[in-house]
């Protein structure tokens, strides 16, 4: 079976690349056409270049699925980041998430947990320099020549951690003459939005660009149970670039960039309350809880939002509220000789990150990010040696070498849960320190075996490391919050409280009779280490670590992975100006450790790595004199060990967050992209994905019972679940059309529409409920999106001024909806939004 579709989907793509063969016979011209993916305001003729494969290369020349949109088409369609980027390039997902780190998917494949220290399924690139955690493109998007979405596997030439695909983003670089410019934005919300830039030599050998870009704005959300509002922007960014060409040989550019982002993050929606712990009785543990008894639960009598994407709510105590900053510096030479160039790639990234976000969609203290700080420092090199590319034999071998330290420190609030009414305590704070270490070896292969027939060959060798530190409990840094007295608690209990009244019952289960669990001191660890344990026969314990099992202590370990990337392909011209091309490659994302709160060990073990075969072929074709262009592909993923962050049960608290291994899935799929310009002016494009993606092999718990006074899972087979952030169906239409107005002027009009069919958001059985959770709670709703824009500028590209207008039907929709303890809640996409533009340039 797995063979025939394979089978189906090459022999497909052979045929429809045979069937525009034949059509192109008849049509083709002896010119070479353009492509463009995502066109800008009027028809261009200028194709666009590329470097997937790191060197310059004409889009359509490239044998893979590669989508690029211009800066021009950029600015255009207004997209100023990757939420912007997925809604107009099919294939490729966004997710929010309650800690504000954001989520990539393409084609079905992306890792979907929140803790800074994670690694993404889809690479980010600056220049092909990595931002090697997804929090570091939070505000990359803007003075851009281009954006590269590279989709499957990108193991052999952009490293370990790209199974789904890698995004690059193209800086604009110096110009040899002095300009400049400037754009200006005003929009709903109050907000307005300022870019510049200035260009030019500096010597005669020196060259320097400059660009900033500043946001700021009245809030988008309001409550809907009080007079309050959130969403505050407030974002600043700048990037310098100089660029040192002494002679034709060498050449060395440096990139300064930061940004600093004090917006208010997104409050989501609830939907649902879901309780994880029983609130109609008398609760568990009286001496460290509340008064025996039923008593008023705030959360089951809150209201859910309305169907209004600006309806949220939030903590009065603990605003949303977030300052974050990055400082980055990259520092490239290439040097050429004889038909060889050496290149080196030296990069730095320093982030700070410091939150507080809103989790369950209540004004409770329900679970509540009070403070979510982080810290990271990347440092990367990269030197690698090619060949002329004019050769009919191209090569480029070379080395990575990757260093980041990650630190993150949590405090959590959660006085109007169902935990707080059960165990008594209501806060805690957690941290992990991570630290990642990657070696990596590459080379890449191209010839020409006749001016039709190309063949194509890569390899990557990678050593990964990654050791990690956890803790759990009551951080000093952080007040003991008294205890809420609204069910008529206890003041004064801790985490530490209960868990050395908790540890002290389970030690004759655990350790046999007499065997006491030591008492956790005052700002201790409460990680219990039951490694080993072997539940109801003590004598039968073997011990991981014998000095710390059954002791509350932090967590301290390391994995250690070797991978090995590959791709082999051909590249077929039958005639001028179409390709047909087919892939195999195989990738391998690292393996991760979480942050999280968690009792046990258990809880922080790391996923393993995951690896994608993956089967490609497809084509790129240019007809009727540069008039229409037709790209197509399909492919099919056989995709091993899927890390995702899905529920497990805690022996003591039940249901909670863990990093799991879905052993075998299957993704399936096609996708076309057309580009037409029918007359002088006119530019229209068309994109659509079709995706199947599958669990292939996954036992994983969907409830809770208890067993002996310990909760144990429950569990059930999620063979043909779908895979998160994976619509059957995307899709984006553009026309944009230029016309003269007059000698002076030229006016200019254009509209976009996307949208996808329905997804999920987690792993979930249909029509089956998920720890009290029914399965249509995790559904992501079909949408379509309509954008539009109006205007005129001169016609030398002195000045312009548009009207625009964004999702301008106010379509209500969502792209994440998860269980966030107790409450289930959505993150709503924008609202419409309107305003005007002016830029001008020198």
């Amino acid at each position: 079976m797995k063979m025939h579709a394979r089978a189906v989907l090459f022999a497909g793509g052979s045929l429809l690349s045979l069937g525009l063969s034949a059509t192109y016979a008849n049509a083709q011209t002896a010119e070479t056409a353009p492509q463009t993916t995502s066109p800008p305001s009027s028809a261009s003729t200028n194709e666009i270049v590329v470097t997937a494969n790191k060197r310059e290369q004409n889009l359509s020349e490239v044998g893979s699925s590669v989508s690029a949109v211009s800066g021009e088409a950029l600015k255009v369609q207004n997209i100023s980041n990757i939420a912007d980027l997925a809604k107009v390039t099919p294939g490729l997902t966004f997710a929010p998430t309650p800690n504000a780190t954001p989520v990539y998917t393409i084609r079905g494949v992306g890792f979907y947990d929140y803790s800074l220290a994670s690694y993404p399924d889809v690479a980010v690139y600056m220049d092909q320099f990595p931002l090697a955690l997804p929090v570091m493109s939070a505000q990359t998007g803007f003075d851009l020549q281009r954006v590269e979405v590279l989709k499957g596997p990108q193991g052999t030439l952009f490293g370990n951690n790209a199974t789904g695909g890698a995004i690059n983003f193209v800086a604009n670089t110096p110009t040899p003459t002095l300009e400049g410019g400037a754009t200006f934005s005003y929009g709903r919300f109050n907000t307005i939005e300022a870019n510049g830039f200035i260009s030019g030599p500096i010597t005669d050998t020196l060259g320097g660009r400059i660009a900033v870009k500043a946001v700021n704005g009245d809030p988008w959300q309001k409550s809907y149970t009080r007079d309050d509002r959130n969403g505050r922007a407030d974002t600043i960014a700048g990037r310098m670039i100089l660029e040192f060409e002494p002679s034709s040989d060498f050449k060395a550019s440096l990139n300064l960039n930061g940004w600093r982002d004090q917006s208010e993050p997104q409050a989501p929606q609830r939907i649902a309350f879901v309780p994880q712990n029983d609130v109609s009785g008398a609760p568990a543990i009286a001496p460290f809880t509340y008064a025996d008894g039923p008593v008023p639960f705030p959360q089951a009598t809150y209201p859910n939002a309305p169907h209004n994407a600006r309806a949220a709510d939030w903590s009065t105590d603990y605003r949303p509220r977030q300052d974050n900053r990055m400082l980055q510096g990259l520092f490239r030479m290439d040097y050429d000789f004889s038909g060889i160039t050496v290149t080196s790639l030296t990069g730095y990234t320093d982030l700070k990150f410091d939150n507080t976000t809103e989790g369950g969609g209540t004004a409770l203290r329900d679970r509540d990010l009070r403070s979510d700080s982080g810290h990271i420092k990347s440092f990367t090199q990269e030197v690698r040696i090619a060949n002329d590319s004019h050769n009919a034999l191209r090569w480029v071998v070379g080395a990575n070498y990757e260093r980041t330290k990650v630190n993150e420190v949590t405090w959590v609030a959660y006085a109007d849960n169902s935990n707080t009414y059960v165990n008594g305590f209501v806060s805690n704070a957690f941290e992990t320190r991570q630290k990642m270490t990657n070696y990596a070896a590459f080379g890449n292969l191209e010839f020409d075996v006749n001016d039709q027939i190309t063949l194509k060959a890569g390899i990557r060798q990678t050593r990964a490391k990654r050791d990690a530190y956890a803790f759990n409990g009551d951080l000093p840094q952080f007040p003991i919050l008294p205890t809420d007295t609204t069910f008529g608690g206890t003041p004064g209990v801790t985490l530490t409280d209960f868990f050395n009244a908790v540890y002290g019952s389970l030690g004759p289960l655990y350790g046999g009779p007499g065997y006491q669990i030591p008492t956790i001191a005052p700002g201790g660890s409460i990680i219990l280490d039951t490694r080993g344990l072997v539940l109801g026969d003590p004598s039968a314990n073997d011990p991981v670590d014998p000095d710390t099992f059954l002791t509350a202590t932090t967590v301290n370990t390391r994995i250690r992975e070797n991978s090995t990337s590959w791709m082999v392909g051909a590249d077929f011209k039958p005639v001028d100006g179409l390709l047909l091309y087919a892939n195999v490659s195989k990738g391998y994302k690292a393996g991760s450790f979480p942050h999280l709160q968690g009792s046990l060990f258990d809880s922080y073990a790391p996923v393993k790595q995951e690896s994608i075969m993956a089967y490609e072929a497809g084509f790129k074709a240019q007809l009727m004199d540069r008039l229409l262009t037709i790209n197509g592909a399909a492919f099919y993923y056989d995709y091993k060990n899927k890390q995702t962050r899905a529920k497990f049960v805690d022996p003591l608290f039940g249901a909670l967050d863990k990093l799991l291994n879905v052993p075998k899935s299957t993704i399936k799929g096609a996708e076309l992209e057309v580009t037409a310009r029918p007359m002088q002016g006119l530019s229209l494009s068309a994109s659509v994905t079709y995706l199947d993606a599958k669990v292939d092999k996954y036992l994983g718990a969907v409830g809770q019972t208890a067993v002996s006074g310990v909760r144990v899972p429950v569990n059930a087979s999620f063979k043909g679940v779908d895979l998160p952030f994976s619509p059957k169906w995307q899709y984006s239409l553009r026309a944009d059309y230029t016309f003269p107005v007059s000698s002076a002027l030229d006016g200019f009009v254009g509209a976009g529409l996307n949208g996808q069919s329905s997804s999920v958001s987690a792993l979930v059985v249909p029509g089956s409920a998920t720890f009290g959770a029914t399965s249509d709670l995790y559904d992501i709703k079909a949408y379509t999106l309509v954008n539009a824009n109006l205007g005129i500028r001169s016609s030398d590209g002195k000045w312009t001024a548009s009207v625009w207008g964004k999702n301008i039907f106010n379509t209500y929709y969502w792209s994440n909806a998860t269980q966030v303890y107790d409450t289930f809640v959505r993150y709503t996409g924008r609202p419409a939004e309107y305003g005007i533009t002016v830029g001008m340039n020198f």
